[in-house]
């Protein structure tokens, strides 16, 4: 009797050690209870965080999309801090090639305005990593002649690093002719070698910054050595506006598509297959449009290079940009959509305008991280004045997740 009554208290003791405590039950309740609860309610916003840390923040670190923006010495709108928030690089346009072979912003208004422009840069500076740059050229095809006979007077070139701070500077040679082939290639490796001496001598870790551009047309863009160009620059713009585009037809000014010749597509197409460096290209948007008048509807779709029929009587046009005081004017309804282009036209009056809204900049943009190009640039953002279009523009993801040099074209 006495050994079951043991062996029952053995067992009932065996039973209790198998067994928490009612404190420890408490205790765990008031600790680790409280923490799973945070833990879950933590989790949908940690989600949120860890999603825009990847989609909208990471990827523009990782990646190295461009956003470029041009700033004109001709316009009237003052630069802001917040002009330059989404922008990479700024470029101003233009420091010009005098007769003598030098090269210098002109004095008067468009000193002030470089001057005005390197106070705002100094702020917005402070926090971030903008570029900023000067365009040496113009749209003139004959700007470069004296440069090319006196190599000596590149040297001019540092003064402007030298007295506006600036990181780089771009070749804004848009008219290459075959016969400047060679010359503008010669150039090119010129300057580069220039920029190497001068870092060398400035005791500076970061190469300066050093671009070129393009026309989107074929007569022009095929006059460029494309892939030895690539070995001296950071970045190629290809400017989707042209006025050489006036000689010839009438029409969008800036087709993303539609041709099969001389599109935006067409000419993007052919440089990343030709160079197979996608990361280097930069797609250019304007900010202005051209209207014309004489002219008659429809949109023929059947040439080679998209145009609108002229009426007789001389071809005339002008330009206008996308400001407050002209945008009033677009009356939305007048406003048509010309999908094989991708681009906005109004037509009243015999008189056609083509020009850039936010759909077809966001289309331009959304193009840009379909087919992996390394950025692209703004002509120019003080054309824009409330900033509807660069806002447009930056609203987009330009990441596109794949390897910066991955091809997006079928290139066979």
């Amino acid at each position: 009797m006495h050994d079951e009554t043991t062996r029952q208290e053995l067992l009932q003791g065996s039973g209790r050690s198998n067994s928490l405590p009612v404190n420890e039950i408490k205790k765990f309740r008031e600790i680790f209870l409280p923490f799973l609860i945070i833990c879950i309610a933590c989790a949908p916003v940690a989600y949120l965080l860890s999603f825009l840390l990847t989609e909208y923040i990471l990827p523009r670190d990782v990646c190295h999309k461009r956003v470029v923006g041009y700033y004109t010495v001709w316009e009237k709108k003052t630069l802001t801090v917040n002009q330059l928030e989404n922008l990479t690089h700024l470029i101003f346009m233009f420091a010009y090639i005098t007769s003598d072979g030098s090269v210098k912003v002109k004095e008067g208004a468009y000193t002030t305005r470089a001057y005005d422009m390197k106070e705002v840069i100094s702020m917005a500076r402070k926090n971030g990593s903008l570029k900023l740059m000067m365009a040496v050229g113009d749209h003139d095809a004959t700007v470069y002649p004296s440069m090319l006979s006196d190599p000596v007077r590149k040297n001019t070139i540092t003064q402007l690093f030298e007295e506006y701070d600036i990181d780089g500077i771009e070749i804004f040679w848009m008219y290459v002719s075959e016969k400047d082939k060679v010359n503008h290639m010669k150039l090119i490796r010129e300057v580069r070698k220039h920029l190497t001496s001068l870092k060398t001598s400035k005791g500076k870790k970061e190469d300066y910054v050093f671009s070129t551009i393009s026309s989107r047309y074929t007569g022009n863009r095929e006059h460029i050595y494309n892939n030895e160009v690539l070995k001296y620059v950071d970045f190629l713009t290809v400017q989707s506006h042209d006025w050489s585009y006036l000689n010839k037809y009438v029409g969008p000014v800036a087709p993303l598509y539609g041709g099969p010749k001389d599109s935006i597509d067409d000419a993007m197409k052919y440089l990343v297959c030709q160079t197979e460096q996608p990361s280097k290209l930069n797609l250019g948007i304007p900010m202005f449009g051209i209207q014309w008048i004489n002219t008659s509807m429809p949109i023929d779709d059947s040439r080679n290079q998209l145009s609108i029929p002229k009426k007789a009587g001389e071809k005339q046009y002008s330009y206008f940009f996308w400001r407050e005081e002209e945008a009033k004017t677009f009356i939305p309804s007048e406003v048509s959509w010309h999908a094989k282009s991708q681009t906005p036209y109004m037509f009243r009056n015999n008189i056609f305008l083509s020009f850039e809204n936010e759909r077809s900049v966001q289309a331009k943009a959304n193009y840009t991280r379909m087919k992996n190009i390394g950025g692209i640039a703004i002509y120019a953002i003080d054309q824009d004045d409330k900033y509807v279009l660069v806002n447009a523009i930056s609203s987009v993801n330009l990441c596109s997740g794949e390897d910066e040099n991955k091809i997006q074209y079928d290139c066979k």
